[in-house]
């Protein structure tokens, strides 16, 4: 194809080598699709000039190599990767090593080593020979410039390879080599948090006094002495009274002793302000539980994590259905908000590409979730994002109308009837195969802070949802 060695190398050094460069600073803005791109326009050119011929462009290819197989990982573990993803990874990798190039041989089998502990191992699965402990033994090969790309662009991988890496940056005092990690969330046990909250959702009941019940009891005794001390036609009179005072005043005896019971089954309740520094607590906690399970560093890019908006919480009223349905409970607080003994959460991490939701129902009692579940999405697959306010479900109306009953006979004068309120508000996510992740956020007769959940991230949260999935559409 060419006349010349000397022609070769005019034509990769002027046409070919400035993709590597380009690459190269992708890579390090962690540009990681760009960086993939230049790497790969960088060895079909140089394949074309014939740069596999040149003796000085061999650690070029293999370098060539194996930053496109780290690109792709796209900084994050390789468990996260595609099958077909892997296999592009792993064919680089080969290659890489494949040039004979010492040290970019050592970073490559490093590099190989991570993505069998990571993507084979860890989900039990075997990887292909050469074995990842045998791979792993070049990291004790590499120097602090050598080492530097893989303790910067491959985070939380799993297994003995990648501990040995942060280990070895550990000894020059890299400070890339420790993983970010998140300040573990302590919480401080409450022993009485759970009857607590039982009181929180028991109506109080109206007063009682003691009063009425004493002095028609106090009458009927003083009566029963009168009577036996006049013996006459008048005693029959104070005996009718004895008895009418004593069973009156006896009925309310016993109804003063229900009062009493069922006010120390309500009182005291815990504030408002204490339940909702609960809640604060959990959704801190569950944030910290979910993004282990997501496995993301769930800090801002600037930061060094992952997202490009802090952790979004949205907080609803979980449905009626299933074990909670008996004991679920709702009420209004002194604020005017709404809060239950159960919460539907969604935690919801948005990276650039993605949006990975958890999502689990709490049981306020003891602040841990009872059911989980976790699911991704890419932006392009989300087709609207919104807060509504709908008809009230039947369902939600059934609960209300529970809670009625139970209060009915409590209330003094005029109150809510929490069945007759006519709308619920709600949050919803719906993605493009029709599937849709709803909320109850609030009830009453408009959309406004009085009618919410006492939780006032939610509408935040849609807020940056929207933005989000309407900056990728566009740019799509």
């Amino acid at each position: 194809m060419f006349a010349n060695q000397g022609g070769d190398q005019t034509i990769y050094t002027e046409s070919v080598k400035d993709h590597l460069q380009n690459g190269l600073m992708a890579l390090k803005g962690r540009m990681y699709a760009k960086a993939v791109s230049e790497f790969e326009e960088f060895l079909s050119d140089a394949r074309k000039a014939g740069a596999q011929k040149l003796p000085e462009a061999q650690r070029d290819l293999a370098t060539g190599h194996f930053c496109a197989a780290l690109a792709m990982l796209d900084g994050r573990p390789p468990n996260d990767r595609s099958p077909e993803q892997i296999d592009r990874v792993e064919a680089h990798i080969e290659q890489a090593a494949g040039y004979g190039d010492v040290v970019v041989t050592h970073q490559a089998n490093v590099l190989w080593a991570l993505v069998k502990d990571d993507y084979y191992t860890a989900i039990g699965m075997q990887p292909k020979p050469p074995a990842a402990a045998d791979l792993a033994a070049s990291i004790g090969q590499l120097q602090p410039a050598q080492l530097e790309p893989l303790v910067t662009h491959v985070k939380r991988a799993q297994g003995r390879t990648f501990k040995l890496l942060q280990e070895r940056a550990g000894e020059f005092g890299m400070v890339a080599a420790a993983e970010p990690e998140q300040a573990p969330v302590v919480r401080d046990f409450d022993p009485a948090r759970g009857e607590a909250v039982r009181r929180y959702f028991v109506r109080t009941p109206r007063h009682r006094s003691a009063a009425p019940g004493a002095i028609a009891l106090t009458v009927a005794g003083l009566s029963v002495i009168l009577a036996a001390a006049a013996h006459n036609a008048g005693s029959l009179l104070l005996l009718a009274i004895t008895y009418f005072a004593g069973k009156w005043g006896w009925q309310k005896v016993q109804q003063y002793r229900t009062y009493l019971k069922r006010y120390a089954a309500a009182e005291p309740k815990p504030s408002d302000a204490q339940m909702d520094a609960w809640l604060s607590g959990d959704i801190a906690a569950l944030q910290a539980k979910a993004s282990r399970q997501v496995r993301l560093v769930a800090t801002t890019k600037h930061e060094g994590g992952d997202l490009v908006y802090p952790i979004q919480a949205v907080v609803g009223v979980a449905s009626p259905s299933g074990p909670i349905a008996d004991s679920l409970r709702v009420r209004r607080g002194d604020d005017h908000r709404w809060r239950a003994n159960h919460y539907d959460i969604l935690i919801l991490f948005l990276t650039n590409d993605l949006i990975s939701l958890y999502r689990c129902a709490l049981d306020f009692h003891t602040g841990e979730p009872v059911y989980e579940q976790i699911t991704e999405w890419h932006y392009r697959d989300i087709v609207g994002v919104s807060t509504d306010r709908i008809a009230m479900p039947a369902s939600i109306t059934a609960l209300f109308r529970k809670v009625d009953e139970l209060f009915e006979h409590d209330v003094d004068g005029e109150y809510e009837k929490y069945a007759d309120i006519p709308y619920a508000q709600e949050f919803t996510i719906s993605i493009v195969n029709g599937q849709r992740v709803n909320l109850n956020t609030g009830f009453g007769e408009t959309l406004g802070s009085d009618n919410e959940i006492a939780w006032r991230n939610n509408e935040r949260a849609l807020t940056i949802i929207k933005k989000m999935v309407r900056a990728r559409h566009t740019s799509a």
